[in-house]
């Protein structure tokens, strides 16, 4: 899986920045390295990432200034602003990483909307997800949501996932687990 490959990625980024020499490593590893927080949504360790980077590095470097308004976004849960600053022309290294970022956001946003809304306007749902009208066709198409005809913007109605059933737990059971911690407090 993905997100397990870039999981182990960061476990050698992080290897290799702290046996850098003289403590500094190489821009492209602190690129990558932050790339990855962004996509783990690690936003605590991007920042501690981006105090420790040398100011020299990061004052002459046009992406690593682009992924700092990224996580900016992602820290203020800006979505327009997320979507300003990951649409950018990143480096080889990089790409693949930001755009599987862009894509695991936006598949995160619709499920949000899915689960929170029970009906939202059209153009909300395309500032939210960064999505074209036609896109928007083709979504709610494939997770059964409805449309409902009219002029611009138009509301969708989306259909509620069928979630697991909730974890029913007896009351003799929370009461024989709260009595547990309360002797395990006085002793």
């Amino acid at each position: 899986m993905l997100s397990e490959k870039i999981r182990q990625l960061t476990l050698v980024l992080e290897k290799h920045e702290l046996e850098a020499p003289g403590g500094i490593s190489t821009i492209q590893l602190y690129s990558e390295l932050f790339a990855a927080y962004l996509y783990q949504n690690d936003l605590a360790s991007a920042r501690f990432l981006w105090k420790r980077i040398p100011q020299n590095m990061k004052a002459g470097n046009v992406e690593l200034e682009q992924m700092y308004k990224v996580y900016v976004a992602l820290w203020n849960n800006n979505t327009a602003a997320f979507y300003k600053a990951i649409n950018h022309d990143w480096s080889k290294h990089v790409s693949e990483l930001m755009f599987e970022l862009k894509e695991k956001f936006q598949q995160e946003t619709i499920a949000l909307v899915g689960r929170a809304y029970s009906s939202i306007f059209e153009n909300v749902f395309a500032e939210m997800t960064n999505q074209t009208p036609d896109m928007i066709e083709d979504t709610c198409k494939s997770l059964n949501w409805e449309i409902l005809p009219g002029a611009y913007p138009r509301l969708i109605i989306p259909k509620r996932t069928v979630d697991e059933k909730p974890i029913v737990v007896s009351a003799e059971s929370q009461l024989h687990r709260l009595t547990d911690f309360v002797s395990f407090l006085e002793n």
